[in-house]
C-alpha cells in the first residue's frame, strides 16, 4: 500500500469560501492509494492520494479534457506526460456574496522538470489557453446563485506550483 499524502491546491480569490468539490470520477496510478477529497481553510482542495506519476493517469486526464483547454502551474508543456492522480467533478464556492457552481472541472498533480509536484486544471468546456512559458488562463461557464450567468477564470501565475488565481464575472454582479 502506498503512502497517503495531503496534496493541496489553492484557489486564490479574495473572500472565497470553497463549499465543495464533488468528485464524479478520478484516476490514480496503479498501486497508489486514493482516499477522496476534502476542503481546507476555505480556499484549498485537498486530494488524499499517493504520489507516483504514470502515463495512464495523464492519458485519462487528456481524454476527460476532450476538446477543452487545460493549463498547469510551473511547466512549459501543453499536456502532461505523467500525472500522480487526477480528479474530475463539480466545484461550488462562495464569493462576493454569491454561490458559484462550475461543472466538469479537472484537477491533477504531476511532477515537473524542476522536481516539483505541479498542478493542472481544465475541463471539456474550458476555453482560453496558455501563454508560454509558465503562465496560462482558461475560462469556464458558471452558474451564479442558480442562474447560468457567470464565468470563472483560472490563471496559473508564474512559478507557482500549487495554486490558481480565480477571476469571477457575472452578468448580474
Amino acid at each position: 500500500m502506498s503512502t497517503i499524502h495531503d496534496n493541496e491546491v489553492q484557489l486564490n480569490l479574495t473572500g472565497i469560501k470553497i463549499k465543495d468539490f464533488n468528485v464524479t470520477d478520478h484516476s490514480v496510478t496503479s498501486g497508489q492509494s486514493y482516499e477522496g477529497v476534502t476542503i481546507k481553510d476555505n480556499d484549498k482542495i485537498v486530494v488524499k492520494a499517493g504520489r507516483h506519476g504514470s502515463t495512464e493517469v495523464a492519458e485519462w486526464f487528456k481524454k476527460k479534457a476532450d476538446t477543452g483547454v487545460v493549463i498547469a502551474c510551473d511547466t512549459m508543456e501543453s499536456y502532461p506526460s505523467k500525472l500522480n492522480f487526477a480528479i474530475f467533478g463539480n466545484l461550488t464556492f462562495e464569493a462576493s456574496g454569491k454561490t458559484w457552481f462550475v461543472k466538469d472541472l479537472l484537477f491533477a498533480q504531476g511532477h515537473n522538470a524542476r522536481n516539483r509536484n505541479n498542478w493542472w486544471t481544465g475541463g471539456p468546456s474550458m476555453t482560453g489557453g496558455s501563454v508560454n512559458p509558465l503562465i496560462g488562463a482558461i475560462v469556464a461557464a458558471a452558474s451564479v446563485d442558480g442562474l447560468p450567468t457567470g464565468k470563472v477564470g483560472f490563471i496559473a501565475p508564474p512559478l507557482s506550483v500549487s495554486h490558481f488565481d480565480l477571476v469571477t464575472v457575472s452578468v448580474f454582479q
